[in-house]
This record gives structure tokens, sequence and C-alpha cells, in this order.
């Protein structure tokens, strides 16, 4: 089967959601818990200017904000089959009666699904951080949201060719991880063995890249044409990425070693 029902899809996707429904929930607590603690912890217990909850408190909370929903953003196709325990889930998963890229898109958007609960998760962790500064009477205690929307980042005077292939880079390793969310066997460790992958081929298109006297020899209007080609390049090798994703995803097996060929 390779044709796309849309009715029997969505039929599909609220199936998942209440066979998962624990793990979802799971998850959920999970991040509410780490998010209350990170914020108690830079609000409460870390002195930054000899006092709590200070700006550079809540600045330090929206860091590990921003960086836990870059991390979650990337390495989100991982979650594809956190939820399957077992050879059973296995066997559950191709025996369903929808078509394979029905069961490829459903796996796919579970990191999808997840993210209401990410960001009701930091909602209701700023509320009680909030609520704790306040009942210890600390002053200058506000929400980590309101520090979150002032303008702190200016990226007004960088050329757009760079930011569109600073967006396509995040794209492509998003890609690069749905890859190795199929390829791989393993669904607890995939992420793992796909940063080792592409941590080793970073290494050899380092030694490859031209010497620094090469780089300063090309111009500005050069670097950018290079950018705009290799922005159409990057476009490609995403649409590639989900391909090869899919097609590992139509090959896999209840019993098989540690890859999907």
């Amino acid at each position: 089967m390779v044709q796309f029902n849309l009715n029997r899809f969505r039929k599909l996707v609220r199936w998942s959601l209440t066979i998962d429904s624990r793990w979802f929930v799971k998850n959920t607590l999970s991040w509410l818990v780490v998010f209350t603690l990170i914020f108690l912890f830079f609000t409460c217990v870390a002195r930054f200017n000899g006092q709590h909850a200070s700006l550079p408190a809540y600045g330090a909370c929206t860091s590990m904000m921003l960086f836990t929903t870059g991390a979650i953003l990337v390495l989100g196709p991982t979650m594809m089959f956190n939820s399957m325990r077992g050879k059973y889930d296995d066997q559950r998963l191709l025996m369903l009666p929808a078509s394979n890229l029905e069961k490829y898109l459903m796996r796919y958007s579970y990191w999808l699904l997840l993210l209401p609960s990410f960001v009701g998760s930091f909602v209701v962790a700023d509320l009680l951080q909030y609520l704790v500064n306040w009942l210890l009477g600390h002053e200058g205690r506000m929400l980590v949201m309101q520090y979150m929307v002032s303008p702190h980042l200016n990226v007004g005077g960088a050329p757009r060719p760079l930011i569109l292939c600073i967006v396509l880079t995040f794209v492509w390793i998003h890609s690069c991880y749905a890859v190795g969310a199929t390829f791989f066997r393993s669904h607890k460790y995939s992420w793992i063995m796909t940063s080792a992958t592409l941590i080793f081929l970073g290494v050899i298109l380092g030694a490859l890249w031209p010497h620094d006297d090469i780089a300063r020899s090309i111009s500005s209007d050069t670097a950018i044409s290079l950018v705009r080609l290799w922005n159409v390049a990057y476009v490609f090798l995403i649409a590639l990425n989900f391909w090869l994703s899919y097609r590992f995803f139509c090959r896999q097996q209840v019993i098989g070693k540690y890859v999907n060929l």
C-alpha cells in the first residue's frame, strides 16, 4: 500500500495517541519537572549580582530554554519510535491497516504532537517559579516569558542569504536525524549513533575544507553567490534525506541486526 488517505490517517493518529497516551503524559511531566528545577535553581538558589531573581538569572533561564527548544527541533525525528518497546510493538506497527507513507508520517509527527505539551510545561514551570519567588519575597521577580519577549538579538544587519543558509543548516541536520531514526534499529540510541556519524563526517569535511588564505581571497559578492548556491544544494540534500528516511522505514524488520537495509 503506497496511497495516502486523509480519513484513514486521522484514525491512525487518533489510535496512536490513545495507545501511547502514557508516553505523552510521561514526557510532559518530565519536562515540567526539569523546567521547574532549572528556573528555581537560577532564580532562587543561584545568586547573580548578589541577589536572587535578577535579570542575569532570567537570562540564564532563557538561554537554557532556547537551548532545549533548539535541541528538540533538531533531534525531534529521533522520537519516532521512543514510545515503542520490544518486538511486539514493532510487529504491531508493521501490521497496522495503513500504507507505509501514512505510518511514516504518523511516527514522524510524534515530536510535533509533543510540542504543545512542551510549551505547556514551560508555561506552568514559569508560573511556578514566579509563585515561589513571590512567596519568598524576592524583588525583581518576573516571568521568563517577559524576559524572552524583550529584543536581545539583532540579526537585521545579516545578509538574507546567510540567514537562510543558517536556517537550512538546522533543517538539514534535522533531516539527518530523521535518516538515523529509521536507518539504525536502536530506537533509544539512534540519536547517539547519528551524532557520532555527523561528527565523523564533519571531521573529514573539515580536513578537506580550503585553507584560510584561499577563503580570504574570495570577495564578498562571490561569497554571497556561493551561499546562494549552497542554499540550493541544502534544499536538494534535505529532500534526499527525507526520501532516504522513508525508504529505510519501509524496510523495517521485526527481526534484524543493527540497521534497516
